[in-house]
């Protein structure tokens, strides 16, 4: 069966490789996050909000 719509893949940020939409559990509770095939980076709302550009100017240190 041929497919009409192209499927949208997910690419590493790191090394453009494959990834796959996996569960993991840490300490105390089980989240979702997608996993590089290659490299083995692990990409959740978490890790990408904490990557993102800060939006305020940081403050310098007295004496700067």
């Amino acid at each position: 069966m041929a497919k009409t719509m192209k499927e949208k893949r997910v690419r590493c940020p790191r090394c453009n490789g494959a990834m796959v939409f996996e569960r993991f559990q840490d300490m105390l509770e089980l989240f979702y996050a997608w996993r590089c095939l290659n490299c083995g980076e692990i990409m959740d709302p978490v890790v990408a909000r904490n990557r993102e550009p800060e939006r305020k100017p940081k403050k310098k240190a007295v004496g700067e």
